[in-house]
């Protein structure tokens, strides 16, 4: 797995290295400038005038560098600089003496935007922790409207580092160039959207003697499943991958149940049983008959189908009627093993904090951002808007899982998965995969996982991978657009088949 940083923990391994190691910051902000030159040389031969745009920090530091560099390639690099001349870092002055030494030509404020062949964006970078207004914003404007390739050198100016979000207004880069690790930032939208692509450029900064204050976010990757997913055996048989109990489908919800029931078959249980509404019955046996069916119960008491399973899924086009409340309650009173929880399974424990406090250990919770908006008052006292949880969504679903002691799985176009410990974001996916169902068919592959015996943890990260990449598989053929929630069914085997034994 990759290290995705936060603006703190980068500017910790810049500290280590200078300070550790002796590694003088103008170096490895020459190195920087460097790796900027190289790409606009590689990215945008035929750029001949160029535009620097340069903060007082110091990513201005790195922008005057970098324009000094690319002049004496035979381009013209020209700098704008915004902001205050004694509030420049002792580096970044230095730099844009020795840029003028060498003939470089700063611009006046009033210059036009307009007949440059590239813009190079190096105004804040990673520090930036205020909204963004007056002359800078009225320079991003500028950069924004013309029709002109933009490089961000570290990440767009006005993107938080950190969240993803935008800080007033930021620039709309087409690549961003970024120092020795990806940023949180760059991978989390909005962040994501306005970086383009994100070349990550070795520049000799390491995290070698840095204590973190709080550990980095880690991104999964492809391969972390050779690891992940539970062994199989030659001689097994079908009580050998684990016995799932789903507990999904309100009358008229037979879908969701159908969805999550196939998807738990198709990641690798042995045996499915699906509790649901006695009214979807013939539905899900026609749909899935490879699964056991066993209708509701009417007084809620489900203790003698939980003796049977191995793990049990619940939340699937439940409902929130009396007797799914009761059903619930049932399970979470009785049911010690592990669990995930989805949908309105979720909606009911928020509206009654003795449900969230009989969560058995380790359960995974699959909230959307709706869904962790309700949560949210368990732990934050009063309930976050739907566009603050996915803003927000590193720090909702810790703050979920420490306090209801449970796996998170922060669902979105960047889904989080965390322990509340440690921090792990699929990167995998694309918007088609954003239509009805798409989450039921999480919450049978997670389910699946969890019966066939893998740890919590693993389970949530193998199964928002399966997912993310049979999404992804389904693109490839029959293209985003076209995509409905049953078709990451099919496409899962091809994306389980991919993975090395």
């Amino acid at each position: 797995m990759k290290y995705l940083l936060n603006a703190q923990q980068m500017k910790a391994c810049d500290k280590a290295t200078i300070e550790v190691f002796g590694m003088p910051s103008l170096v490895l902000m020459e190195r920087a400038a460097l790796a900027v030159r190289d790409v606009v040389l590689l990215r945008y031969p035929n750029a001949r005038r160029i535009l620097v745009v340069c903060g007082s920090g110091n990513n201005g530091g790195d922008g005057y560098a970098a324009a000094r560099l690319l002049n004496l390639t035979g381009r013209t690099a020209e700098v704008l600089f915004v902001g205050k001349h004694d509030h420049r870092t002792d580096q970044t002055a230095l730099q844009a003496q020795i840029f003028q030494r060498y003939g470089g030509r700063e611009l006046p404020d009033d210059v036009s935007f307009k007949g440059y062949d590239l813009i190079l964006d190096a105004l804040f970078g990673i520090g930036l922790k205020r909204e963004v207004i007056g002359r800078y914003a009225d320079v991003i404007g500028a950069i924004n409207r013309v029709d002109t390739p933009v490089v961000a050198i570290d990440i767009p100016s006005g993107v938080s580092a950190d969240t993803g979000q935008i800080m007033g207004c930021a620039v709309q880069a087409d690549l961003t160039v970024t120092m020795q690790y990806a940023k949180l930032g760059q991978m989390l939208y909005p962040g994501a959207y306005l970086c383009g692509e994100v070349l990550v450029k070795d520049v000799g900064i390491t995290d070698v003697h840095v204590k973190w204050e709080s550990e980095p976010v880690y991104a999964m990757e492809e391969t972390d499943l050779v690891d992940l997913l539970p062994a199989r055996r030659p001689d097994a048989n079908k009580g050998t991958y684990g016995k799932l109990l789903l507990i999904a489908g309100a009358k008229d919800m037979a879908g969701a149940a159908c969805l999550a029931a196939r998807a738990a078959l198709s990641g690798g249980t042995g045996l499915v049983k699906v509790l649901s509404d006695e009214a979807n019955r013939v539905i899900i046996q026609s749909c899935v008959p490879e699964a056991l069916f066993a209708p509701w119960p009417m007084d809620g008491d489900v203790t003698d189908y939980l003796e049977w399973a191995d793990c049990v899924a619940i939340g699937p086009g439940l409902g929130q009627s009396e007797q799914s409340e009761a059903i619930l309650s049932c399970v979470l009173t009785s049911w010690r093993g592990p669990m995930a929880v989805d949908a309105d399974a979720l909606n009911l424990i928020a509206k009654d904090r003795s449900l969230a406090e009989s969560l058995p250990p380790g359960a995974v919770l699959t909230p959307h951002p709706g869904e962790m908006s309700r949560l949210s008052a368990l732990f934050n006292g009063m309930p976050l808007s739907v566009s603050e949880a996915a803003a927000s969504p590193v720090e909702c679903a810790v703050r979920c899982s420490k306090s209801l002691g449970c796996i998170t799985v922060m669902k979105g176009a960047r889904t989080v998965v965390t322990d509340s410990e440690q921090v792990w974001l699929n990167l995998y996916g694309n918007d088609g995969m954003a239509c009805g169902g798409s989450g039921d068919v999480l919450t049978g592959i997670i389910g699946s996982l969890l019966a066939q015996g893998s740890d919590a943890a693993d389970a949530a990260k193998a199964g928002v991978l399966l997912h993310a990449l049979a999404g992804d598989e389904a693109a490839k053929t029959i293209g985003k657009r076209a995509m409905k929630a049953g078709d990451l069914i099919v496409f899962l085997s091809e994306a389980i088949r991919k993975i090395p034994d």
